[in-house]
């Protein structure tokens, strides 16, 4: 069972949240290190930082307006859905897309936003990082070091859904929580962490 820490504030046991103290990851003397509280065994882990994470999101958003993108389009086309607002790249363009229910826009959004859930679900499901994450050597993790599988990666995806919607609070609280964890890794129980994990 990991230990999560940033830098040498340390985490709280993932098995039974007790807190954990910085002179446990320094600790030279035990090979294993084990939680005070409950005796688990800990491997420690450094989690990674909301800057750090956030370039990582905007390469994926650059993967996915340049693949993702394309194929809405083409989408929309084959279907015969013409966009609710025409005009090139300005600002009135821009004002004109902010005027427009929300409810309209998302639904015009419906194949971009399924190939991006698809995208992040899989990728994290089956290598445990996606292409930004990967470029920054993070990744997704269970409490146990394992990979997220399925399951927890749609469970990552709805939660990150849920996290943008007020503000994106759910998402900048990565910024403020002692383990880097967002509403998405709080629902799914997962770390993003740096270096090669899972197994």
């Amino acid at each position: 069972m990991p230990l999560w820490s940033t830098a040498l504030r340390p985490g709280p046991c993932p098995a039974c949240d007790g807190p954990l103290s910085a002179d446990l990851i320094t600790a030279k003397t035990a090979a294993t290190p084990a939680c005070p509280h409950c005796g688990v065994s800990l491997q420690p882990h450094r989690v990674a930082g909301f800057w750090r994470r956030l370039i990582a999101s905007l390469i994926d958003l650059i993967a996915l307006l340049l693949t993702a993108g394309p194929l809405h389009y083409a989408v929309h086309w084959a279907i015969g859905i013409a966009p609710p607002v025409r005009g090139d790249l300005s600002l009135d363009t821009a004002l004109q897309w902010l005027a427009l229910p929300p409810e309209l826009v998302l639904l015009w959004m419906v194949p971009f936003l399924g190939i991006s859930a698809a995208y992040l679900v899989l990728f994290t499901a089956l290598t445990g990082s996606t292409l930004g994450q990967r470029a920054l050597g993070l990744t997704v993790v269970r409490s146990d070091g394992g990979r997220p599988g399925f399951v927890r990666a749609i469970v990552r995806v709805a939660g990150l859904l849920l996290g943008l919607l007020p503000g994106g609070l759910g998402v900048l609280w990565i910024a403020f929580d002692r383990e880097k964890r967002g509403l998405h890794d709080h629902l799914a129980r997962t770390y993003v962490v740096t270096g090669t994990g899972g197994r």
